[in-house]
């Protein structure tokens, strides 16, 4: 009951707005409101000192796969059409202020974002608290909406920070941006915090209207109890993922071994010019064990290639320093197509307690976007994927990964 309240609440208020908006007279005891309807609703004042936005996304997909991909019985077929995400997203500023919600209505039902930010130091120094992302990665970093393939990266996957709550000092112009943040990663075995500290510098030698050069570095240092590196092999296998299969190095044993902490680090490369666009990114990471428990380390990357073939180009959002949506010029929308070959590899990990599965994976994926407007985005990759090591007799596996997507 209480996962439907909240939509309940949300959707109750949109109606009165809409009805609202019918009733005839709308007054206002400040500046003339402006009201978009283009891609959500959206109401700010002409002055530019207040705003609200409600929005959110859809993404149906549907996946089918084989080989060594299915985790459940590797060799054999398998496909699933499931909602990747729906959320219900609500934001908006007044003043110095501003705020965002973000409510998923799949079958988790919880709260995905929910934070409130300070600008009045101005754009070099805002202050964000709550439930955010933690800014690591260019690929993390970016919306699940305008990322260019339809899953995240394998060493993206694995080295994921998450939503999580804490305070975050960032700041932005048009030659760099940087974050630095604390959050909770989690509560220890005394029921005492443990934290994350997470930093990310990029700086943007060349940036302009039809050209960007972009160079990054981040790193994460996180307390907390760990047990394995994994990443799923470019495919989401169902809604929990729980059907794909996994490269991963992780603690075996009775009682399992644990480690206290978690160290990464990553190095950013990504530009465009015109309408080709690169992204490639490096990480290595460990988890540490503590008394005698062994570490676990890992490393990978990804090398990502993109054409718009008619003629547009990625939108760049210097604020969080990432890619964002592409935007149609023609009626008609916009083609994009892609490749990417990730890779990650856990195989330095040769000890008893550490069970291997896959050691290292690799997957090549091709793809093709329609951006048919601003709103709806279709998507169609082809993933090959690869294990060093067979994984229940199997060592490679194909699927075609499909989504639409409505981000209003």
């Amino acid at each position: 009951m209480r996962k439907l309240l909240l939509p309940a609440l949300i959707s109750a208020a949109s109606l009165s707005i809409a009805t609202s908006a019918l009733a005839g007279t709308v007054t206002t005891d400040g500046s003339d409101i402006i009201i978009k309807t283009k891609g959500g609703l959206e109401a700010k004042t002409a002055d530019g000192k207040a705003s609200f936005k409600l929005g959110g996304r859809v993404q149906l997909d549907y996946n089918g796969y084989d080989g060594v991909i299915n985790k459940v019985a590797p060799g054999e077929n398998g496909s699933d059409l499931f909602f990747r995400r729906a959320r219900l997203e609500m934001g908006g500023t007044y003043k110095d202020w501003g705020y965002l919600m973000s409510y998923n209505l799949t079958e988790s039902g919880s709260i995905d974002l929910l934070w409130t930010s300070y600008n009045g130091f101005g754009k070099l120094a805002e202050l964000t608290f709550g439930q955010q992302k933690e800014d690591f990665g260019l690929e993390d970093t970016g919306s699940s909406k305008w990322i260019t393939a339809i899953e995240r990266s394998m060493p993206s996957n694995a080295f994921d920070t998450k939503n999580n709550v804490g305070v975050k000092l960032h700041g932005a112009n048009k030659t760099f941006s940087y974050s630095l943040g604390a959050y909770k990663q989690d509560l220890d075995n005394s029921n005492d915090l443990d934290s994350a500290l997470t930093g990310r510098f990029v700086v943007r030698p060349l940036y302009g209207k039809d050209r960007l050069l972009h160079l990054g570095v981040g790193a994460t240092s996180r307390d907390g109890k760990f047990s394995k590196i994994s990443s799923r092999l470019g495919v989401r296998g169902g809604e929990d993922g729980s059907a794909a299969q996994t490269v991963s190095a992780a603690y075996t044993g009775t009682p399992a071994p644990v480690a206290d902490g978690q160290d990464v680090w990553n190095a950013e490369l990504a530009g465009y010019l015109g309408p080709v666009h690169l992204m490639a990114e490096y990480f290595d990471g460990k988890i540490s064990g503590v008394n005698s428990s062994p570490d676990i380390e890992a490393n990978g990357y990804y090398v990502q290639l993109g054409w718009i073939v008619t003629g547009e180009h990625r939108r760049y959002n210097d604020e969080i320093a990432a890619f964002d949506k592409v935007k149609p010029v023609n009626p008609q929308g916009a083609w994009e197509i892609f490749a990417r070959y990730d890779e990650l590899d856990a195989s330095d990990n040769q000890n008893v307690a550490v069970k291997m599965v896959g050691e290292t994976g690799n997957t090549t994926t091709l793809g093709v976007n329609w951006y048919a407007n601003d709103l709806v985005k279709v998507g169609l990759n082809y993933v090959h994927a690869k294990t060093d090591q067979p994984i229940g007799g199997e060592d490679s596996g194909d699927a075609l990964v499909s989504r639409l997507q409505i981000a209003f």
